[in-house]
């Protein structure tokens, strides 16, 4: 699947081991390498319906978007592209239970 990345930092920060590390820590860069393989592996969005990332879809002022646990509050936020069902947009990564 294609990935597209919100804004140039969260790209370098999804991409950069060394970035990833230092902006969000061994654990949480650990789990983030993982979403982000699954999500380059992925042919299309349904097919993380059955990762291990448990995927799940967000309601109310993400409606559209999915997340995919990172640790216990830590989440990756994705989009699928309309226009291709083999794409999605990366939106953040966010504890947004503390929100």
């Amino acid at each position: 699947m294609e990935l597209e990345y919100a804004t140039h930092d969260l790209e370098r920060t999804c991409t950069d081991e060394r970035v990833m590390k230092k902006k969000l820590g061994v654990q949480v860069s650990k789990s983030l390498k993982l979403r982000i393989t699954e999500l380059r592996r992925a042919r299309e969005f349904d097919d993380l319906r059955w990762g291990v990332g448990r995927w799940e879809q967000l309601s109310g002022d993400r409606g559209g978007q999915w997340s995919a646990r990172l640790t216990g509050n830590w989440r990756l936020i994705v989009r699928p592209l309309e226009r291709d069902l083999t794409a999605v947009l990366v939106l953040e990564i966010v504890d947004y239970h503390r929100r």
